[in-house]
Protein backbone atom coordinates (compact mmCIF):
# COMPACT_ATOMS: atom_id res chain seq x y z
CA UNK A 1 0.00 0.00 0.00
CA UNK A 2 2.93 2.33 0.59
CA UNK A 3 3.94 2.11 -3.08
CA UNK A 4 0.40 3.04 -4.12
CA UNK A 5 0.41 6.03 -1.76
CA UNK A 6 3.82 7.08 -3.06
CA UNK A 7 2.62 6.81 -6.67
CA UNK A 8 -0.43 8.88 -5.87
CA UNK A 9 1.63 11.58 -4.16
CA UNK A 10 4.30 11.81 -6.90
CA UNK A 11 2.57 12.20 -10.26
CA UNK A 12 3.54 9.72 -12.98
CA UNK A 13 6.04 7.86 -10.75
CA UNK A 14 4.65 4.55 -11.98
CA UNK A 15 5.13 5.63 -15.60
CA UNK A 16 8.67 6.82 -14.86
CA UNK A 17 9.51 3.47 -13.25
CA UNK A 18 8.07 1.66 -16.31
CA UNK A 19 10.29 3.71 -18.63
CA UNK A 20 13.38 3.15 -16.49
CA UNK A 21 12.88 -0.61 -16.40
CA UNK A 22 11.19 -1.55 -19.68
CA UNK A 23 12.22 1.21 -22.09
CA UNK A 24 15.76 2.00 -20.94
CA UNK A 25 17.24 -0.84 -18.86
CA UNK A 26 16.02 -3.97 -20.67
CA UNK A 27 16.74 -2.68 -24.21
CA UNK A 28 20.15 -1.43 -23.03
CA UNK A 29 20.97 -4.87 -21.64
CA UNK A 30 19.81 -6.57 -24.85
CA UNK A 31 21.71 -4.07 -27.00
CA UNK A 32 24.93 -4.29 -24.97
CA UNK A 33 24.85 -8.10 -24.98
CA UNK A 34 24.40 -8.09 -28.76
CA UNK A 35 21.04 -9.86 -28.58
CA UNK A 36 19.46 -7.92 -31.42
CA UNK A 37 17.15 -10.79 -32.31
CA UNK A 38 15.36 -10.56 -28.97
CA UNK A 39 15.40 -6.76 -29.07
CA UNK A 40 13.50 -6.56 -32.35
CA UNK A 41 10.74 -8.77 -30.91
CA UNK A 42 10.83 -7.07 -27.51
CA UNK A 43 10.09 -3.57 -28.82
CA UNK A 44 6.65 -4.47 -30.28
CA UNK A 45 5.89 -6.45 -27.10
CA UNK A 46 6.21 -3.19 -25.15
CA UNK A 47 2.72 -2.30 -26.33
CA UNK A 48 1.33 -5.47 -24.74
CA UNK A 49 3.17 -4.81 -21.48
CA UNK A 50 1.95 -1.19 -21.36
CA UNK A 51 -1.64 -2.13 -22.19
CA UNK A 52 -1.65 -4.81 -19.48
CA UNK A 53 -0.25 -2.46 -16.85
CA UNK A 54 -2.62 0.37 -17.81
CA UNK A 55 -5.74 -1.78 -17.89
CA UNK A 56 -4.97 -3.77 -14.74
CA UNK A 57 -3.75 -0.72 -12.82
CA UNK A 58 -6.95 1.25 -13.23
CA UNK A 59 -8.03 3.51 -11.60
CA UNK A 60 -4.92 4.40 -9.57
CA UNK A 61 -1.79 2.99 -11.23
CA UNK A 62 -0.37 3.49 -14.73
CA UNK A 63 -3.23 5.77 -15.85
CA UNK A 64 -0.84 7.88 -17.96
CA UNK A 65 1.24 5.00 -19.30
CA UNK A 66 -0.84 3.90 -22.30
CA UNK A 67 -4.27 5.56 -22.23
CA UNK A 68 -6.54 5.14 -25.18
CA UNK A 69 -8.36 7.99 -26.87
CA UNK A 70 -11.71 6.72 -25.60
CA UNK A 71 -10.58 6.40 -21.97
CA UNK A 72 -11.78 9.94 -21.35
CA UNK A 73 -8.76 11.10 -19.33
CA UNK A 74 -6.17 11.56 -22.05
CA UNK A 75 -3.54 13.94 -20.70
CA UNK A 76 -0.53 15.34 -22.50
CA UNK A 77 1.83 13.00 -20.61
CA UNK A 78 -0.41 10.04 -21.47
CA UNK A 79 -0.49 11.10 -25.12
CA UNK A 80 3.31 11.41 -25.22
CA UNK A 81 3.82 8.10 -23.40
CA UNK A 82 1.54 6.08 -25.66
CA UNK A 83 3.04 7.60 -28.80
CA UNK A 84 6.60 6.96 -27.59
CA UNK A 85 5.74 3.32 -26.92
CA UNK A 86 4.02 3.06 -30.33
CA UNK A 87 7.09 4.60 -31.97
CA UNK A 88 9.41 2.07 -30.33
CA UNK A 89 7.10 -0.74 -31.46
CA UNK A 90 7.15 0.55 -35.04
CA UNK A 91 10.96 0.74 -34.93
CA UNK A 92 11.03 -2.92 -33.81
CA UNK A 93 8.66 -3.92 -36.61
CA UNK A 94 10.72 -2.08 -39.21
CA UNK A 95 13.98 -3.60 -37.96
CA UNK A 96 12.43 -7.08 -38.07
CA UNK A 97 11.00 -6.60 -41.57
CA UNK A 98 14.13 -5.04 -43.05
CA UNK A 99 16.52 -7.55 -41.51
CA UNK A 100 14.39 -10.45 -42.76
CA UNK A 101 14.24 -8.88 -46.21
CA UNK A 102 18.02 -8.48 -46.32
CA UNK A 103 18.70 -11.96 -44.95
CA UNK A 104 16.42 -13.77 -47.40
CA UNK A 105 16.44 -11.34 -50.35
CA UNK A 106 12.64 -11.58 -50.34
CA UNK A 107 10.74 -8.32 -50.10
CA UNK A 108 7.54 -10.36 -49.90
CA UNK A 109 8.72 -12.15 -46.79
CA UNK A 110 9.75 -8.88 -45.14
CA UNK A 111 6.40 -7.31 -45.99
CA UNK A 112 4.38 -10.28 -44.73
CA UNK A 113 6.37 -10.51 -41.49
CA UNK A 114 5.90 -6.79 -40.88
CA UNK A 115 2.16 -7.06 -41.47
CA UNK A 116 1.85 -10.04 -39.11
CA UNK A 117 3.75 -8.31 -36.32
CA UNK A 118 1.83 -5.07 -36.90
CA UNK A 119 -1.55 -6.87 -36.81
CA UNK A 120 -0.72 -8.63 -33.55
CA UNK A 121 0.93 -5.61 -31.94
CA UNK A 122 -1.58 -2.88 -32.65
CA UNK A 123 -5.15 -4.06 -33.28
CA UNK A 124 -4.91 -7.21 -31.17
CA UNK A 125 -2.92 -5.74 -28.29
CA UNK A 126 -4.74 -2.41 -28.22
CA UNK A 127 -8.30 -3.70 -28.61
CA UNK A 128 -8.53 -7.39 -27.74
CA UNK A 129 -6.08 -7.47 -24.81
CA UNK A 130 -7.89 -4.81 -22.70
CA UNK A 131 -11.22 -6.50 -23.43
CA UNK A 132 -9.79 -9.84 -22.31
CA UNK A 133 -8.47 -8.30 -19.08
CA UNK A 134 -11.82 -6.64 -18.33
CA UNK A 135 -13.69 -9.87 -19.02
CA UNK A 136 -11.34 -11.76 -16.69
CA UNK A 137 -12.14 -9.24 -13.97
CA UNK A 138 -15.90 -9.59 -14.53
CA UNK A 139 -15.68 -13.40 -14.57
CA UNK A 140 -13.56 -13.51 -11.41
CA UNK A 141 -16.02 -11.21 -9.66
CA UNK A 142 -18.98 -13.36 -10.75
CA UNK A 143 -17.27 -16.61 -9.73
CA UNK A 144 -16.63 -15.23 -6.27
CA UNK A 145 -20.28 -14.07 -5.98
CA UNK A 146 -19.02 -10.55 -5.39
CA UNK A 147 -17.53 -11.53 -2.03
CA UNK A 148 -13.90 -11.98 -2.87
CA UNK A 149 -11.54 -9.04 -2.94
CA UNK A 150 -8.55 -9.39 -5.23
CA UNK A 151 -5.83 -7.25 -3.65
CA UNK A 152 -3.81 -5.24 -6.14
CA UNK A 153 -5.80 -6.58 -9.12
CA UNK A 154 -3.26 -9.42 -9.39
CA UNK A 155 -5.75 -11.51 -11.39
CA UNK A 156 -5.92 -8.83 -14.06
CA UNK A 157 -2.13 -8.56 -14.31
CA UNK A 158 -1.80 -12.35 -14.59
CA UNK A 159 -4.52 -12.61 -17.25
CA UNK A 160 -2.88 -9.80 -19.23
CA UNK A 161 0.51 -11.50 -19.09
CA UNK A 162 -0.98 -14.85 -20.09
CA UNK A 163 -2.89 -13.36 -23.02
CA UNK A 164 0.21 -11.40 -24.08
CA UNK A 165 2.18 -14.66 -24.14
CA UNK A 166 -0.59 -16.24 -26.23
CA UNK A 167 -0.42 -13.30 -28.66
CA UNK A 168 3.37 -13.59 -28.91
CA UNK A 169 3.15 -17.34 -29.50
CA UNK A 170 0.51 -16.76 -32.20
CA UNK A 171 2.77 -14.19 -33.82
CA UNK A 172 5.70 -16.62 -33.74
CA UNK A 173 3.65 -19.46 -35.25
CA UNK A 174 2.39 -17.21 -38.05
CA UNK A 175 5.90 -15.91 -38.74
CA UNK A 176 7.40 -19.40 -38.93
CA UNK A 177 4.50 -20.75 -41.01
CA UNK A 178 4.50 -17.93 -43.53
CA UNK A 179 8.29 -17.84 -43.69
CA UNK A 180 8.44 -21.54 -44.54
CA UNK A 181 5.58 -21.23 -47.05
CA UNK A 182 6.98 -18.18 -48.84
CA UNK A 183 10.52 -19.52 -48.96
CA UNK A 184 9.49 -23.02 -50.12
CA UNK A 185 7.09 -21.81 -52.82
CA UNK A 186 9.27 -18.84 -53.86
CA UNK A 187 6.30 -16.45 -53.95
CA UNK A 188 7.21 -12.98 -55.16
CA UNK A 189 4.53 -10.33 -54.74
CA UNK A 190 6.92 -7.47 -55.37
Amino acid sequence: MKFLNLCLSIPNLDTIIFYIIFVITIPAILFSSGDYETLKFYLPALVMIAVTLTEAGKPDLFVNLYPTACSGNLTFSGFMSSNLINGLAIVGILIQSLSLTLATSSITLGLVSGLIIFAITFPMAQQVLPHFIRQTNITAYKLSDGNMNFPGNWHMYVSGIIFSIVLLMTEYVFLIGFTNYILSSNIQLI
